[in-house]
């Protein structure tokens, strides 16, 4: 089994460094504000961690909107957060926020605000990899309303038809935007619109054990040249689509998500395994509020970006490719 080859330490700090970066991004937003509209992850962290975990190093993330521990387990915190303030200390040095954020340091693809748009991309780069023949697999990351976009299946068919090393994680937490995934499809399993004869897998999106067994075995087998496979997260999110949005979910139905709140079903599994103590799950928890605290001390106390650099947003170059082409 993966779980017997895990650090199990690890895997923890990267579920609590996730659930913690939220609540903090949360707490401020409610108290004094941030330029970024929080589209929070809270509830579904197990997702982006579990798949991230077995990755190599070099391996390329697509992440979603919403696929905040994609970013948190490549990117420096201090980053993130200047990203989300805008100011010279983040990306590009305040030209883009954190939410689409694309950094070739870090093996993250940049992004847009139209759903789905980055999956063609993500499977560009996987072709790429293909073609460059290294052994870099990618994974992109997107919600159950990117599966209603034809851009699903243009991805989908060409990786397969290709056999490129892409792996599709929808983040299934059963609601686009502000309308129940179940008023859109016919099927209780959004792996069944793939169809393009792809090797798909249902996974307990809760369980982040589940999310690592499920990512190492898509990686394996896209790293040995035997294509794309489509990994369905059943999750849910606990806060509503962004933070100016109104709440229209049932409440009972998130409660009852609740209990299954994959950082504490984690936790009581390995105090339950004797894999790890109360007294070390408080100090690493407490190392990482010292973190994500410090970074948002720094991020607002950090400088804007002066105008004139928001203008320098494209390289000056000479570009003489046209000469001679005939008008």
């Amino acid at each position: 089994m993966v779980h017997e080859t895990i650090n199990h330490t690890e895997l923890l700090e990267d579920l609590l460094l996730t659930r913690r970066f939220e609540e903090k991004v949360l707490e401020v937003y409610q108290d004094r504000g941030i330029r970024e509209l929080p589209h929070s992850s809270l509830g579904q962290e197990a997702v982006g961690v579990g798949a991230c975990y077995p990755l190599e190093d070099d391996d390329l993330l697509a992440p979603s909107l919403r696929t905040r521990a994609a970013m948190l387990l490549r990117t420096p915190v201090e980053e993130i957060v200047a990203g989300m303030y805008g100011t010279e200390s983040g990306p590009s040095s305040g030209r883009t926020t954190e939410h689409h954020m694309g950094s070739s340091e870090y093996g993250i693809l940049g992004t847009t605000g139209m759903i789905g748009s980055h999956l063609n991309p993500a499977v560009g780069a996987a072709l790429g990899n293909r073609t460059l023949d290294n052994d870099r697999v990618t994974v992109v990351f997107f919600g159950d309303g990117a599966s209603q976009r034809g851009e699903f299946h243009s991805a989908l068919n060409f990786a397969t038809v290709q056999e490129l090393p892409v792996v599709f994680v929808i983040e299934n937490n059963q609601w686009t935007e502000a309308m129940s995934i179940d008023k859109l499809v016919d099927v209780d399993d959004l792996a069944d619109l793939a169809g393009h004869g792809l090797p798909t897998e249902i996974v307990d999106g809760q369980d982040v054990e589940a999310m690592v067994e499920a990512t190492a075995e898509a990686a394996d087998r896209a790293r040995s040249g035997d294509g794309p496979t489509l990994l369905e997260a059943k999750t849910y999110r606990y806060r509503p689509h962004a933070e100016t949005m109104p709440e229209h979910r049932d409440e009972a139905t998130l409660e009852a998500w609740k209990d299954r709140d994959p950082v504490e079903m984690y936790i009581d599994r390995l105090l339950e395994r004797d894999q790890i103590t109360e007294a070390e799950i408080e100090s690493i928890d407490e190392q990482l509020q010292t973190t994500i605290d410090d970074a948002f001390d720094m991020a607002e106390s950090d400088e804007l970006p002066d105008e004139e650099t928001l203008y320098h947003v494209y390289k000056d170059t000479e570009i003489d490719h046209w000469k001679g082409v005939a008008k």
